[in-house]
């Protein structure tokens, strides 16, 4: 079969033409589409700042027998590319990686083109009965409630700055009716810098997310965001807790260690490479 491939036209999210591919067979049907996508976090990733995620999709229509055919001629376009978007930011540590469900068929095809295997990482800590925390004087806590599709993509836009994966508004609705759902953000001296998403998930006080606006880390506000969140999981009758974390985020988990969380399992597969 021949594939062609040629570029799409800029995404919904701005990414523009010459980082997506779409494949199409001789009768000009489709076959598949491929991005890359760069993006600079310190916040999950500090040691490997720069990420760039490639991902692959094969059209559902598509013969098994022609499919790795495909994905291969995809990938070869695709991570050219990366490595082209990994030279325009050649002072930062790099990580191209891929990022999908465990699927033991695609993490075989990449580690085949030299991708190392990577996880994210299911943590869980007990939380002792007697635990008991007030948040220091000049440190605020708010509860966000958006009344407007607005102020929620503003929150969105401050969640996408620091995180890998930006905010999934479907997946954020589901978690709102969870029981003991908050959504916070923390102040100090009235200026907003940090916040935590929690809710109660098979019995564990589920932690979703903890960030600190980047410019205000340092100051030892995600140690106050995590006592605050015992209390309030312990107060609900919570008294185990739970996250997943990125096993690449080194200095979150060695954070989360700190406050006696361990692993208890992998989960989620990010092959990657570092550049």
């Amino acid at each position: 079969m021949n594939v062609e491939i040629y570029n799409s036209k800029e995404d919904q999210y701005g990414n523009i033409k010459e980082n997506i591919f779409l494949a199409f067979g001789d009768n000009g049907s489709y076959l598949g589409s491929a991005y890359a996508y760069p993006t600079i976090n310190y916040h999950q990733t500090y040691e490997t700042p720069y990420l760039i995620i490639i991902n692959i999709n094969i059209a559902d229509n598509v013969d098994k027998s022609v499919s790795d055919v495909i994905r291969q001629k995809l990938f070869d376009k695709v991570f050219l590319r990366a490595k082209e978007l990994r030279m325009e930011r050649s002072d930062l540590k790099s990580r191209i990686y891929s990022g999908f469900e465990c699927d033991k068929d695609e993490l075989d095809f990449y580690i085949k083109n030299g991708f190392e295997e990577d996880y994210s990482i299911i943590m869980e800590a007990d939380i002792p009965k007697n635990f008991n925390y007030t948040l220091p004087e000049g440190v605020k806590v708010r509860e966000l409630r958006f009344n407007s599709d607005q102020e929620l993509m503003e929150y969105k836009s401050i969640y996408d700055e620091i995180f890998v994966t930006p905010l999934d508004i479907d997946v954020f609705a589901e978690q709102e009716r969870r029981r003991y759902f908050k959504n916070l953000s923390f102040f100090i001296d009235g200026r907003l810098e940090g916040g935590c998403t929690v809710f109660e998930k098979d019995g564990f006080g589920y932690v979703e997310t903890i960030f600190v606006l980047p410019q205000k880390r340092g100051k030892g506000l995600s140690k106050n965001i995590i006592k605050y969140i015992f209390d309030y999981f312990l107060s609900n009758g919570l008294n185990k807790t739970k996250l997943e974390v990125w096993e690449l985020n080194k200095r979150a988990v060695g954070f989360y260690k700190s406050f006696g969380y361990n692993e208890v399992e992998k989960s989620l597969m990010f092959p990657g490479i570092t550049l």
